[in-house]
């Protein structure tokens, strides 16, 4: 009942808007806004880019219904499963699913872990650091590392008297943050093809490797963990949760041999790597950084991360164990179907991009902000921006899907094509930045709830245990994003803000000690 006054609400509002001519201004914000509403009351990232969609198409409809649907379908919709981008994206995205499938149940990162904790003088920072390993290298998806590192170190982290929630914010901060700025990730084919729409006469990969530095946010958790688990900071909120009485193990937990899951892992990068170059139309040259720059800055993009997928996948089939639990083909698919529903949140971003483009939303905005925002600041206000979004709605992808091309729209509209280049980087990370921090303080996150089932703890326990850091990450990256205002390099500003972190820490550390 609940869902059907919200999309008559939201269908209502835009063929009242769609049939009032006057009220045209207002229609450029309120698929957006329509979109934005339907998340927080649904919590389903899907259903509110399709209700942005749907009233976007019924606004530039003039409010007919059946003209909509067509424009819905036939323009912005069917489209976008055309053009080598869109659809490289979409079999990048289902391949690395079948291999992130694969590599969890090969049981090779079990082995892993409990090697990395043989003979441990320091159990609390070995365990904590050994996760965090496992974290980093599970860098191919955000959600299956955190199903997977909370599951299997659960058992180790109640032995060694840690508490649960420790352990759900060690998985929850190195897998979004380590899926956002790998350049191999089912994240990446979302974040290029967000960019290249929005910019599309710039080189995507070119911006989305500049804009790493300009995600201090990430850079930033990533660096806070392993600093908190050598000082043992823990702060307050933190503190007040006590380990679990230790379990037996699962004695049906499968474990093989390691070179399983490390022999695929450097198949799949060096695979995308060579592929590049391989399709880029000149020689390889493998130690050649123009090569490597003309290679990435080429239309060869889509090939090459499907090819390199299909790559590491066949990797990851050849070095699957016989005695495995369940056959290759079925860990291969249900990996792959795990992803479908972020498939469909791929699309619907890219069509309600596309509505955005054609209502004119990012030159209306532009127009209303005036010259209130100068384009220097206009990281710091994208990343408080893309913050609360994620935080009210739970979706990092939501996020990007809905404030990325409103940001770069507003930078590239009547700005100079020197000053898209300079800034854009920043812009592009602090949406990342900001959408993935929001996510780390929502309540609604489907991220944080996943780290929390994993290792063994409520969710909201989790969060309330996490917010402290992701808040010490959080004012660092926008004391950062405060020195690239006044014209400091991104690199530079993020450097700074890191030298700050540690020495904060530090002094907190010194405090309790």
């Amino acid at each position: 009942m609940r869902s059907i006054v919200i999309w008559t609400v939201v269908v209502a509002s835009a063929l009242v808007i769609g049939l009032v001519p006057s009220l045209a201004p207002v229609g450029r914000f309120w698929p957006a806004a329509a979109a934005l509403g339907v998340i927080v009351a649904t919590r389903k990232a899907a259903a509110g880019l399709g209700a942005g969609v749907v009233a976007g198409s019924l606004i530039l409809a003039g409010g007919r219904p059946l003209e909509a649907l067509r424009l819905g379908i036939g323009e912005h919709l069917f489209p976008q499963f055309e053009g080598s981008w869109h659809i490289g994206a979409l079999l990048f995205t289902l391949l690395l699913g079948a291999f992130a499938g694969l590599l969890e149940s090969s049981g090779g990162f079990e082995t892993l872990l409990r090697r990395l904790l043989r003979g441990s003088r320091a159990p609390e920072r070995r365990v904590l650091g050994s996760v965090y390993a496992m974290g980093l290298l599970c860098f191919f998806d955000g959600l299956a590392n955190s199903m997977l590192t909370g599951r299997i170190a659960r058992d180790a982290i109640d032995r060694t008297g840690i508490s649960r929630e420790k352990l759900a914010w060690v998985v929850d901060s190195t897998s979004s943050p380590v899926a956002c700025v790998a350049f191999i990730s089912t994240w990446i084919a979302t974040q290029l093809t967000l960019i290249r729409d929005s910019l599309p006469d710039q080189n995507a990969y070119g911006l989305y490797f500049r804009s790493i530095p300009g995600n201090p946010y990430c850079l930033l958790t990533l660096l806070l963990v392993p600093l908190a688990i050598s000082l043992r900071w823990e702060p307050r909120l933190m503190r007040r949760y006590r380990p679990v009485r230790p379990e037996s193990p699962d004695a049906r937990r499968h474990a093989s041999d390691v070179w399983r899951v490390i022999v695929p892992l450097l198949a799949l990068a060096l695979g995308i790597a060579l592929s590049f170059q391989l399709w880029s139309g000149n020689a390889v040259r493998l130690f050649s950084l123009d090569a490597w720059r003309e290679a990435a800055s080429g239309s060869a993009g889509p090939v090459a991360l499907v090819a390199g997928a299909l790559g590491g996948l066949f990797a990851a089939w050849l070095c699957y164990p016989r005695d495995a639990p369940e056959p290759a083909a079925k860990a291969a698919l249900e990996g792959a179907a795990g992803l479908l529903p972020a498939l469909v949140i791929l699309v619907l971003a890219w069509s309600l991009g596309s509505v955005f483009e054609a209502l004119g939303a990012a030159s209306a905005l532009k127009d209303l902000l005036g010259s209130a925002v100068r384009p220097s600041w206009l990281p710091l206000a994208v990343f408080l921006t893309a913050s609360l979004t994620a935080f009210v709605t739970g979706s990092s992808w939501g996020t990007m899907a809905l404030v990325m091309p409103l940001a770069l729209g507003v930078l590239h509209d009547g700005t100079s094509p020197d000053l898209v280049i300079a800034t854009a980087p920043a812009v592009i990370g602090a949406v990342f930045g900001g959408a993935v921090f929001g996510d780390h303080a929502s309540p609604f996150s489907d991220t944080s709830i996943v780290s929390a089932l994993a290792s063994g703890c409520e969710p909201t326990d989790h969060i309330l245990s996490q917010l402290p850091y992701a808040l010490t990450a959080a004012t660092a990256a926008v004391a950062a994003y405060l020195l690239i205002a006044f014209d400091l390099p991104a690199a530079a500003a993020t450097a700074i803000g890191a030298a700050g972190l540690v020495a904060f820490v530090l002094q907190l550390s010194r405090r309790r000690g």
